[in-house]
């Protein structure tokens, strides 16, 4: 839990000092903004639930923090980096606590757009490590950790809400792999949610 913890503060540190000297600018100006050439920049931090599926323990539910940045090449494409750390405190059928650190990046789409709302698809590919156990009997349990290559596939919805700043909320099928009684690697089907608070570092011009 004291790991948890202190990922949750490293991340909000990191996020605060980004973000404050953008606030200040943002603050600082007058008139009309200018226009917006290159890529548009935001940055995301938010709560995670990951439904995570273990052999004998049918599906957990990890939570913990998602952090990711988007960088949006056109009013259609663009790109993420997302990371995510969930943790559980107990596993069925054990006394162990589990935790899942997933790093992903990928290509984002966004087909739909009215207004400050944006619906948006993507695929990442990356790495996931997944610490946990499995029940072996009414007595026993495996455990252990596993890093293996992961990928996620979803969407989801993006509203501003007050000048550079937004919400998020997405789903994705997250497919990971875990270790099974026998001790055989065996893939995992997840379901993963994730709600957030973006700040948009570098707009793209309104109507483009």
């Amino acid at each position: 839990m004291r790991n948890a913890i202190r990922t949750i503060r490293k991340a909000c540190f990191l996020v605060f000092v980004l973000v404050a000297p953008a606030l200040t600018q943002n603050w600082q100006e007058r008139g009309p903004a200018p226009a917006v050439t290159g890529p548009a920049y935001d940055i995301s931090i938010g709560y995670s639930n990951l439904f995570m599926a273990i052999p004998g323990a049918q599906h957990v539910s990890f939570n913990g923090l998602d952090l990711s940045g988007h960088a949006d090449f056109s009013p259609r494409w663009g790109a993420i980096l997302d990371t995510s750390y969930v943790r559980t405190h107990n596993i069925p059928g054990t006394p162990h606590a589990g935790y899942a650190f997933t790093g992903h990046i990928g290509p984002v789409f966004y087909p739909i757009q009215h207004g400050g709302t944006r619906i948006f698809v993507h695929a990442l590919v990356g790495a996931a490590v997944i610490d946990g156990a499995v029940p072996q009997s009414k007595t026993a349990y495996y455990e252990g950790w596993l890093v293996r290559p992961s990928y996620a596939l979803g969407g989801g919805v993006e509203q501003s809400v007050s000048g550079p700043f937004a919400l998020r909320v997405s789903g994705d099928y997250l497919r990971t792999s875990f270790l099974n009684a026998a001790g055989a690697v065996r893939p995992q089907d997840n379901l993963r949610l994730t709600a957030s608070i973006v700040f948009r570092l570098r707009r793209h011009r309104s109507g483009t």
